[in-house]
């Protein structure tokens, strides 16, 4: 009974004659419906997909020859056409001379755990390229910080400041469990922190743009750093400024520009350049950027591809 709910196929292959003794289980897990009237060793190798025939031949033939028990794992083509996965294990049985002359073991369909197997890998290959890129982009902030931090206490807040934007994001895209997101949504959420200046700010999204992990981790470390700046030196200084953001799909990707107005006259930027290093570095090196200091307010653009 055990064995008939677990749906594990039994089998017995006697040398001499070449057939099988097998339960109905065995039959269905190779897409039989009915039992077969006969069953052979060649018949289950004509299921085994080509790649994996002469490892799961070899395997059989060297368990005959020294008399040891074997398991292996293959792909097989089940009578339907479906491709399979199965595990399949034997043991040689001896006459009164020693001479193996029978083989009896089971198989069973692992096809699911193989699925959920290739997913985790899928999944710890994904894990690992997030960290990597993680580990980098915070390499990135705290040199970031330290290059315009003046004393300890400016480069503490600084990247404190960055930290918790990516970490803003970084919960979005977890509790959601969506793998991407219209930048709008992130621009606003990071907005959230600096609520009081909401109201200087407009947002407008054409199409559907749409950033996914990373660069959407990225994507708030440059809002981060345009929102803070605007409020320290640019529009959102004074309660007259208004920043103007919009946010458009294009074929390559995302573009975004930023521009700001009604603030305090804007003096030409001698770091002009790390401003666009900065976003090349966080974003992967979009392919556009473009930071233009006029007397009248901050503009910022740029391209991130898919």
């Amino acid at each position: 009974m055990a064995l008939s709910v677990g749906h594990i196929g039994i089998w017995q292959l006697d040398l001499a004659t070449g057939q099988a003794w097998r339960n109905s289980q065995h039959d269905q897990i190779f897409g039989y419906e009915d039992q077969l009237p006969e069953w052979t060793y060649e018949q289950f190798l004509d299921h085994v997909i080509a790649e994996d025939r002469d490892r799961v031949d070899e395997a059989q033939t060297s368990a005959i020859e020294k008399g040891e028990d074997w398991i292996f794992e293959c792909r097989i083509i089940r009578a339907d056409g479906a491709e399979r996965w199965i595990s399949a294990s034997g043991r040689p049985l001896t006459d009164e001379q020693g001479e193996v002359t029978r083989l009896i073991g089971h198989v069973i369909d692992i096809t699911d755990t193989k699925r959920n197997e290739m997913r985790l890998q899928v999944l710890t290959a994904e894990l690992n390229h997030r960290v990597r890129n993680l580990l980098a982009m915070i390499k990135s902030m705290v040199s970031l910080s330290a290059r315009r931090a003046s004393n300890v206490d400016e480069f503490a807040q600084s990247l404190e400041g960055r930290v918790a934007a990516l970490a803003r994001t970084h919960d979005l895209l977890v509790v959601s469990g969506e793998q991407s997101f219209n930048p709008a949504s992130i621009l606003e959420r990071e907005m959230g922190a600096f609520a009081e200046f909401k109201d200087q700010m407009q947002i407008r999204t054409a199409g559907r743009p749409m950033l996914k992990g990373v660069k959407a981790e990225g994507f708030s470390l440059v809002v981060h750093e345009l929102i803070t700046n605007a409020i320290k030196y640019g529009a959102l200084s004074v309660r007259s400024g208004h920043v103007d953001v919009e946010i458009a799909e294009t074929d390559m990707g995302v573009h975004m520009s930023w521009t700001e107005s009604g603030g305090p006259p804007v003096e030409p930027d001698v770091t002009a350049g790390f401003g666009t290093r900065m976003i090349r570095m966080v974003l992967g090196d979009p392919g556009h950027v473009d930071l233009d200091f006029r007397r009248e307010g901050l503009t910022c653009s740029f391209d991130i591809p898919n």
